[in-house]
């Protein structure tokens, strides 16, 4: 009888607690974050950074910080070169040892092969309370294209 009852009672937990389809404390800091995210401040947004004006403020400021975020292997076949960067793999980036690295008082420009992966973990970055963050736009693919434009046929 008492393994009858615990059974029922845990499944009427289980039920309860997974009544709702989404974490209604997430969706709402979520909600909080992307409200100013109007046609306005949009359009004047310098989230994302063109591979040409990348290369113009890192001559003017070699301080700014870049976080890699593509995985080991990609790093390891070509590598950034610049020498402020860290390499925190996307599916580390988040993680409290990492999260401790990236300085607040620096700018930061993160990129990936192309921007897909970028993008997304800036914006948790910004939701985080990161304040300087940027993307480069199109990532390595991105300046690849600007550093031999004989070669690119995208160009």
């Amino acid at each position: 009888m008492k393994k009858t009852t615990l059974a029922l009672l845990a499944t009427l937990a289980l039920s309860v607690t997974s009544a709702s389809a989404y974490d209604a404390d997430l969706a709402q800091k979520m909600d909080h974050f992307y409200e100013k995210m109007t046609f306005v401040p949009l359009s004047q947004s310098t989230f994302l950074l063109e591979p040409e004006q990348f290369v113009d403020e890192v001559k003017k400021d070699p301080s700014i910080v870049l976080i890699d975020v593509r995985t080991p292997q990609e790093q390891a076949f070509i590598q950034s070169g610049y020498a402020h960067t860290l390499q925190m793999p996307l599916e580390e980036l988040f993680e409290a040892k990492n999260l401790d690295r990236i300085p607040t008082d620096k700018r930061i420009v993160l990129f990936c092969h192309s921007g897909t992966r970028a993008i997304p973990a800036a914006l948790n970055l910004k939701m985080l309370g990161f304040k300087n963050i940027q993307v480069l736009k199109n990532g390595i693919v991105g300046l690849a294209q600007i550093s031999s434009p004989k070669t690119c046929i995208l160009k």
